[in-house]
């Protein structure tokens, strides 16, 4: 590998002749932008700390290093030895570099989304001497704070899907859709053992595996519809209450006082409430509004999930509290619910304060996008860009397009781990670092345990009891994470980076950089060797159809007032375009959507017959007309202040 003699400005517009030796082979974009007649470094990086304290500040090399993971140094600069004159500015620059703890910041083309980071250090020349020189790092553009806090607070960052991974959510119209898919189902199997009886063959087996299974879907259409009968009454009662039928009791709703994605506050009625010994939560995303009335099932296990990460754990065991991660949401629901549905599961804001939800914790990605692992952690700073200029789509922000853009070579984040149930909506550098769970389905769950190993299907049985452990799961390969992760670099890149940076190693050492600094181990390695391996059933569970649910109208109707509502509907039933029954006004405006803009029926819905879909009609006539929302895809209309989809 060649070295590269060149010309580098420094961010005061000193130019020195100087060298960059590769340590690996260049990728093109590295190789193009050393070629250039002058490399332009436009800024200094320093570390900032964003909280007092007393931890030692981590070395800008240590800091640099662990973002750039597998990848480890990519060249070396060191002045051109022919030219004294450049030595001596060089020379002068990297002291100021090296007592000023910066780093400087070469930019590649904005498409690409990545930036060199070149790090001062000391090359031994004598017993007693030293000379200046830099290591070089690509690493994606505009995560140095964030890599530096992982290192200085030991926080690693870690980023939750909502729906199905830790709550599951429904509306009267998710459960209805809900229970016919499960009525559909077991009509399916009743004529399948009715064929089977009418061959006359010996099909003893096949006829108790269909029995057991139409067993199963019996007891989860119960469950279904208790909870639709719940919320039912929840969305039907004038004061909000909710009468459960398994307690013969009636609840009164809580008027919680909660701000909204645009800092409106109001109060909405909350009821919480436990059956079998499983949490549920009523909630109202626009108390005005009875349709947009949700029902919400936290995972088990969410509570040892919430003590762990908040560090309410240590507490408990009589220490010293002590957060171990920077958690971040990144959900494909619509924002407003996704707000409640995070307060919901910590209300008291002890993973961290709840005004830090919209700008810096929480990304809402509209469907059909893919989930990116840079823009949740650059959430902040998007966030700022989209506040100063709503009308331009932020600089930083990841969208299918700019990645497209920057090839397979591309710097991935890391010091991250994702933790939802599904691998396909994120973009693929992102999947490496996913830590997957079995999606959550409290109802055919607590219908296996209603029915117990011997009548529930082996199978099903088996998914529900390792899908009640998944949280368990996540806080121990969390741990483990943590701690593999920071012994690693408090072992190795920490005590190493800063030998470097203050008392230098020679030349001839130098050379072979990863030998001094060995690459991170990257996070998909740590994920794959865990002792906490996935359960069998992942990948085989059956995945709700879920596209559409909990995505309120991405327009204003979520937030109007009632009497807004009903002169919208008033003006739409004027050119014919919805029906105008009383019961029925509110519904239409607050129909689910699918990613077409329209109301979804599940295909194959069985039509009405079974006992269980009687029950359902008799409870509740809903219609399955809804009304169109069209929107753009531009950043603006998909991340703006809107509040169409943040």
């Amino acid at each position: 590998m060649n070295s590269i003699r060149t010309q580098l400005r420094f961010p005061d517009k000193e130019t020195v002749k100087c060298i960059f030796k590769p340590c690996k082979p260049l990728s093109n974009e590295l190789g193009s932008l050393l070629q250039q007649d002058v490399v332009e470094s436009l800024l200094t990086w320093s570390y900032a700390a964003p909280e007092a304290n007393n931890l030692p500040r981590p070395a800008p090399l240590a800091v640099a290093h662990a973002l750039a993971g597998e990848r480890g140094p990519d060249v070396r600069l060191s002045p051109d030895p022919v030219d004294p004159s450049s030595v001596a500015t060089f020379e002068e620059q990297h002291k100021l570099h090296l007592e000023a703890q910066q780093t400087m910041v070469v930019r590649f083309d904005p498409k690409l989304d990545q930036e060199l980071v070149l790090v001062p250090v000391k090359v031994k020349t004598g017993q007693k001497s030293t000379a200046g020189g830099y290591w070089g790092y690509v690493v994606p553009s505009n995560l140095l704070n964030l890599a530096a806090t992982v290192l200085h607070f030991g926080r690693l960052a870690v980023v939750f899907d909502l729906d199905e991974t830790l709550l599951m959510a429904h509306t009267v119209d998710s459960l209805q859709a809900r229970i016919k898919r499960v009525n559909a189902a077991k009509e399916a199997k009743s004529a399948e053992m009715q064929s089977l009886f009418d061959s006359g063959g010996d099909s003893t087996q096949q006829i108790q595996e269909l029995s057991a299974e139409m067993q199963l879907l019996e007891a989860e259409g119960a469950l279904l519809q208790q909870d639709f009968e719940m919320l039912d009454s929840y969305r039907r009662d004038l004061q909000c209450r909710v009468y459960c039928a398994a307690h013969s009791k009636t609840y009164e709703p809580t008027w919680e006082r909660v701000r909204t994605s645009k800092g409106d506050e109001v109060s909405r009625p909350i009821v919480r409430m436990e059956i079998d010994g499983r949490p549920l939560i009523f909630t109202r995303i626009n108390p005005d509004s009875k349709s947009t009335s949700v029902l919400v099932r936290p995972r088990p296990n969410w509570r040892m999930l919430k003590d762990y990460l908040s560090g309410i754990e240590d507490v408990k065991q009589g220490l010293t509290r002590k957060q171990r991660f920077d958690v971040y949401i990144c959900t494909t629901a619509e924002r407003e619910y996704a707000l409640e549905a995070w307060r919901l599961l910590d209300p008291e804001g002890s993973i961290f304060p709840l005004d830090q939800l919209v700008p810096r914790r929480m990304l809402c990605v509209p469907h059909p996008a893919k989930k990116d692992l840079l823009n949740v952690l650059r959430w902040e700073q998007i966030y700022a860009q989209m506040m100063q200029d709503p009308k331009k789509p932020p600089s930083i922000l990841v969208t299918d397009e700019s990645r497209a853009l920057k090839g397979p070579a591309a710097a991935a984040a890391t010091m991250s781990v994702i933790v939802d149930d599904r691998a396909d909506v994120w973009e693929d550098i992102s999947k490496k670092d996913l830590l997957q769970v079995m999606p959550f389905h409290p109802h055919k769950e607590a219908a296996c345990d209603m029915l117990g190993p011997g009548a529930a299907p082996q199978a099903e049985y088996q998914a529900g009891r390792e899908s009640d452990g998944e949280l368990q799961r996540v806080v121990n390969t969390l741990r483990e994470l943590r701690s593999k992760f920071y012994t690693e670099l408090d072992h190795h890149i920490k005590p190493e980076a800063q030998r470097l940076m203050t008392l230098g190693v020679s030349e001839a050492l130098q050379a072979n950089p990863t030998e001094l600094l060995p690459p991170m181990t990257p996070m998909s390695e740590l994920l794959a060797t865990s002792q906490f391996k996935p359960p069998a059933a992942l990948g085989l569970t059956e995945r709700e159809d879920r596209a559409s649910d909990l995505r309120l109208l991405a327009n204003d109707h979520t937030m109007m007032t009632m009497q807004q509502q009903q002169q919208e509907v008033a003006a739409a039933a004027a050119v014919g375009d919805v029906q105008t029954d009383d019961d029925e006004r509110d519904e239409d405006l607050s129909l689910l959507l699918s990613p077409s803009g329209r109301s979804r029926t599940p295909a194959g819905a069985a039509s009405p017959g079974s006992s269980v879909f009687s029950r359902v009609t008799a409870a509740s006539s809903s219609s399955s007309g809804g009304s169109s929302s069209s929107y753009g895809v531009s950043a603006t209309a998909v991340f703006g202040m809107d509040g169409a989809s943040l």
